[in-house]
């Protein structure tokens, strides 16, 4: 991260509010990037997200908190919310990091659905050591049309969920620039790519890391999913569509409705999957679900390591065509299926 300007932000008496935080950060912008610290306190989103600019680094102490009481449908954002539509690409701010505080997305009070972050257009973005809490039916990080993008060291507690459309609550989700779907800049279908969420907890919500939308012809691509705990899921651990070159290992999930999915969203191909040492404990559906639409196919997969529980009678679910290489995994399914669903130590399924 550049250093070229650093601002000390220290809370006042009296109400603060995001003000106090957005003209460190035009500060810090108008020396062409540089690093905002934020001291221990409360501090109030009412009327407009923070936007942090190119070259940014911002650091908040554990001891500091940002809550959101207005109106706004996100806390943090790299673009004009809602504006801005000529910037495309991976041309928009990027070189960010965030790190630290606790975030407080505040959806029981403020029940209208929000993120706590949202990255479009971006490349070269980290978000890490910081918890965000009690988020409102979207997501707490999403990760737009952007490339090379860290989330680690994070909590993500309580997300409450979007109805109908429940599993569409996430704590980290992959989208693109397709109209309607994104916050700023060209709505020119940019997807996301080379993504590392590691190193995080997850508690209270429908989904952990997911995609939940596609294109025809483009693809999410390079994503690595490793040593994360997430626990009381309603949904899915991972739920990932339209998106290839996946690893996911070494991950906890207990207590989640169902562990893995990877879908291809209709007739497209996913292709390089590998589901490996994983640790997942499901209450009511499949451990992995390989999921193909019609006309669809999913290759060069690999599920092997792992250790499975779920009442599921197919433990290991695959829907459609898929060519995939199910290694030695360790299991038991209470249903009693002497098949895929059933137990599995020291075999190959």
């Amino acid at each position: 991260m550049t250093g070229r300007a650093v601002v000390e932000v220290v809370r006042r008496n009296g109400a603060q509010d995001e003000r106090d935080l957005q003209r460190a950060l035009d500060e810090v912008a108008r020396s062409g990037g540089g690093w905002v610290h934020v001291g221990p306190g409360e501090w109030r989103l009412r009327e407009a997200p923070l936007r942090v600019h190119a070259g940014t680094r911002l650091t908040l102490t554990p001891a500091t908190r940002v809550v959101r009481t207005g109106p706004i449908a996100t806390m943090l954002t790299n673009g004009p919310y809602g504006g801005e539509r000529t910037v495309g690409g991976h041309d928009g701010p990027g070189n960010i990091m965030i790190e630290g505080g606790v975030w407080e997305v505040n959806g029981f009070d403020n029940p209208r659905p929000s993120f706590g972050m949202v990255f479009n257009h971006a490349q070269d973005v980290q978000v890490r050591d910081l918890e965000i809490r009690n988020m409102p039916e979207w997501h707490a990080i999403e990760t737009n049309s952007t490339r090379n993008v860290t989330i680690s060291g994070c909590r993500f507690v309580t997300g409450i969920a979007r109805r109908p459309h429940e599993y569409q609550t996430e704590a980290v989700s992959l989208d693109l620039a397709a109209p309607g779907l994104t916050a700023w800049g060209a709505e020119d279908d940019t997807h996301t790519s080379h993504v590392r969420v590691i190193d995080n907890f997850c508690s209270g919500y429908p989904t952990f890391v997911g995609c939940h939308t596609g294109h025809p012809a483009l693809q999410h691509s390079s994503v690595v999913i490793a040593n994360n705990t997430a626990t009381d899921l309603s949904c899915w651990g991972v739920n990932l569509t339209n998106t290839s070159a996946v690893s996911i290992t070494a991950n906890a999930f207990s207590r989640t409705a169902a562990g893995i999915r990877i879908r291809t969203g209709g007739d497209r191909r996913v292709t390089g999957v590998a589901i490996t040492g994983n640790v997942v404990d499901c209450t009511s559906g499949p451990a992995v679900h390989l999921d193909a639409g019609a006309g669809g196919e999913i290759t060069a997969a690999v599920v092997s390591g792992n250790a499975f529980s779920s009442p599921a009678p197919t433990i290991i679910e695959r829907t459609g065509t898929i060519g995939a290489v199910l290694g030695l995994n360790a299991g038991h399914s209470s249903a009693g299926d002497a098949g895929e669903g059933g137990p599995m130590a020291s075999r190959s399924v």
